[in-house]
Order: C-alpha cells, then structure tokens, then sequence
C-alpha cells in the first residue's frame, strides 16, 4: 500500500515537472515572439513617463519659485491689449514683446477658442506660451536684457491609411462609420462639389473610398491630414480625385487624366442642405397660388446659414428687389449671371462693384420676400436665359501643364492603385507618397477604423 502511494506522488511529481517546463517553454516563446513589441511598449511607456515626470519637476519648480500659471481661453474679439489689461499685467511688455522681430505676427491675430499660456510672478510676467500649430508652440520667456523667444517643436507623425464607405442615409453617417470625423466628410463634398450636389444627387447605395493621411503625435491620434485619392461612385457613376502640386502652384484635385476636378462654377453655394424646389418652369407659386416659373433652384436651410459665390466675378446689385427679397446678383465672364434671393442680410462690406473670388462670403440664408420659409433661391443665367444650375455644363479648371504630365502620371499611378484594391499598397509604400506640407487635422478620430495602415515617416 506504502509503495502504491508512493508510485502516484512519483508520478504527480512527473507531472507536475514536466507541466513547468511546458509552462516556462511557453513563456518564452511567447517572449521571443513579441520581443520587439514588448520592447517598444516598454520604452514608450519610459518615454511618458520620463517627459510626465519632467513636466511634474517643472510645474514643481515654478510653484517652488512662486509663479502662477494662469491659462486664458481668447473670446471673441479679444486682442492681447485686451488680455494683458484683465490680468492687470504691464502692456509695456506686451509692447516690447510685440517689437521683437518676426514675434509680432505670432502674437496678433488671436482666434477664439484658443488657449494661452502666461507664467505671473508677483503680478510681473515671466512667461508666455501659444500654440501655433498641432506641432509649434511659441514660448516667450523673462530675461535679463527684456524677452528671450523660442519655437518649440513637437513633430507630428503621420501614416497612410486607406477607408471606405457606403451611403446609407448620409455623408456624415457614411464617414463616421469609417473612421472619419466630420470635417473629412466636408472636405470629400468640396473635392467634388464642382461635379455632384451633395443635396440633390446623392443616394442611398452611392460609395466612397480614400487613401488619406492619419495624424498622430506621441503615440495619440490626431485626426486625418490631407486626402491623396479620393474615389466616389454616385449613381453608377465614378468620379476619382488625384492630389497634385504642379510647379510653382498650390496643391489641387486633378482627374485621373490630368483635368482639374475645379470648375468656374459651384453647384450649390452653400454647405449641402436640403432641396425644397426644383428648377421648374411650370411651378405653381406657393404664395401666389397661381402656375409661375420656377427658374432657379431654393435650398432650404436654417436662417443665417452662409451663402457663398458660386463663381468669381463682380457684384452686378446688392439691395431689396421685389419677391426677392434681400438679393444679391454677380456678373461672371462668359456672359454668365448669378443670383442669390431670400436672404437675410449680406455679408460685411459687400457693395455693388466689388469683386469677389468662388466661395468667398456674400449673404446669409433668410425668408425676405415672397418666401413661405428660410431657404435660399439660387439662379444661374447665360446671356440673360435661365439655366437650370443642376444640369448646366460647367467649364473646367486649368489642366495639369503638357510638360508635368508624365510626372503626375507616375505620381498618381500608386495612388489610382490603392484606390482599385482599397488597401495601402506596397509601391506606394516604398514611393512615400505624401505632400511635403501637410494640414492641420481634421479632427481626433476613433483609432484602428480604418482599412488599411502603413508609416511613412514623421514630418
């Protein structure tokens, strides 16, 4: 019986043996494995807390010294006078901060919803801090011969990511589906706002598909950077969009062909909204009760809504007229006529004479006139005939230069091909395909969304 006992504590300790050494075998396999990343995690995670740890000393320093850091988020209409004066600090130093060479620019211009960063020591300034950029921040600090300046630089990194989605009800609900934010959803309609009316033309089932960058900053997710390629299919019908640079101008969208996506002409001059009334020359009036053309476009929208030029031009009248309303009508070249009805008031300093670019601000949605509620009518004329805006052929954009033409084909030919597979491909991972400026994100997005994801450098 003693011996039996014996031969299965024996055999348990055979056990029990072996099952260590398959444990400790695992362990290390699972070491070497992910090594690497268990490494980077760990020096990330010594990074933080190093840099956590210096902001702690620093803090600590200031408070051992006796300075105060006070933040200030900028109001409207705020200016740094404005600012200096309300925390009683001395605008003498403003004055001399504001002397100091290439500071002055830095330091006006302040935009509402910013935070600024002042350092007080016995109501004396010490200290200034203002951040540029996602990357930049302006450190302005005390010394003995006045202020002593200094850009800091946090370098942003960015990767390329590709994503896609699908119309169910909306644009807005289609990007944030796929990781994007809101302002990507804008940036989308405005690339193609020459070809499509994000009002009137979309559908449910239309699709899109993006190779973008992705911002990131010491391991956080900024938000989205510029859009490389840009493809949507709406109707059946595919529209792509190439990010391009030619020599010697900005950045713009070209076709796969090199024809710019901008047109002389918007589609709608406003953010897309809803369309109440169609161009209809047999109408029946709404407050007339009586059958009167239609002969422009209303897009319904809430009041103080931001109408824009549709075209660049001169404004031809400003002023009340009839059923109209407050109305504002622009001469283009070409013989071309663009009239904006219902508004509720213009935009500042806008008068019969003046010039105005595509897009820039010239009213603001209202209810003037013969209007049974807020919306703007849109018209558009050629040689004193109304044209249906919707349908009406728009002239394009200057073309990508014959000369730069096999070179935006041999930049754009990786990108089409991200495009075709909805992944990140790996000729354009080995190209590092990125303009060499980049915009401030769109805004923090939900991270690991996306399709596809590959790094290419930090800028």
């Amino acid at each position: 019986m003693t011996l039996e006992i014996g031969s299965k504590n024996r055999f348990w300790a055979a056990l029990k043996g072996r099952g260590v050494q398959l444990a400790v075998i695992g362990v290390l396999a699972v070491t070497w494995w992910r090594g690497e990343a268990w490494l980077h995690d760990l020096g990330r995670s010594d990074e933080n807390a190093i840099a956590a740890q210096r902001l702690v000393s620093a803090e600590a320093a200031r408070a051992a010294l006796g300075i105060a850091t006070v933040e200030v988020m900028v109001e409207a209409g705020d200016t740094l006078e404005r600012i200096f004066r309300r925390l009683q600090l001395s605008v003498a130093d403003l004055a001399q901060m504001r002397s100091m060479p290439d500071i002055r620019a830095k330091l006006d211009r302040l935009r509402p919803g910013e935070t600024l960063k002042f350092a007080i020591k016995d109501e004396e300034l010490v200290g200034l801090e203002r951040k540029l950029s996602a990357s930049e921040t302006l450190s302005v600090q005390r010394a003995e011969a006045g202020f002593a300046t200094e850009i800091i630089v946090n370098p942003l990194e960015r990767e390329l990511r590709s994503t896609e989605g699908t119309i169910r009800s909306s644009l807005f609900q289609a990007s944030s589906e796929a990781g994007l934010s809101d302002a990507t959803a804008l940036r989308i309609a405005a690339i193609f706002q020459w070809d499509i009316d994000f009002v009137l033309d979309l559908r449910p089932g239309d699709r899109f598909r993006l190779t973008y960058e992705e911002i990131s900053q010491d391991g956080e997710p900024l938000g989205e950077g510029e859009l490389l390629a840009v493809e949507f299919i709406n109707q059946g019908k595919v529209y792509r969009a190439i990010r391009y640079t030619p020599a010697g101008s900005e950045p713009a969208y070209y076709t796969p062909e090199g024809k710019s996506l901008r047109k002389a002409f918007l589609r709608a001059p406003l953010e897309f909204t809803r369309v109440s009334s169609r161009f209809n020359l047999y109408r029946k009036h709404p407050v007339l009760n009586r059958i009167r053309a239609h002969r422009g476009v209303d897009y319904a929208a809430p009041i103080g809504t931001p109408v824009r030029a549709a075209g660049s031009g001169r404004v031809r009248f400003v002023g009340e007229k009839g059923g109209y309303g407050k109305v504002v009508e622009i001469d283009h070249a070409n013989h071309v006529r663009t009239v904006y009805g219902h508004l509720s008031r213009f935009a500042r300093g806008i008068n019969a004479g003046d010039r105005v670019a595509q897009g820039e601000l010239i009213g603001y949605v209202g209810m003037t006139g013969l209007a049974t509620g807020p919306h703007l009518h849109f018209e558009y004329l050629s040689r004193g005939v109304h044209m249906d805006p919707q349908k009406v052929a728009l002239p394009t954009d200057t073309p990508i230069p014959p000369a730069e033409l096999n070179a935006f084909r041999d930049h754009s030919a990786p990108l089409l091909a991200s495009l075709e597979t909805g992944d990140v491909t790996p000729v354009l991972l080995a190209r590092g395909l990125a303009p060499s400026e980049t915009n401030e994100p769109a805004s923090k997005t939900a991270a690991g969304r996306a399709t596809a994801t590959a790094p290419v450098g930090a800028l």
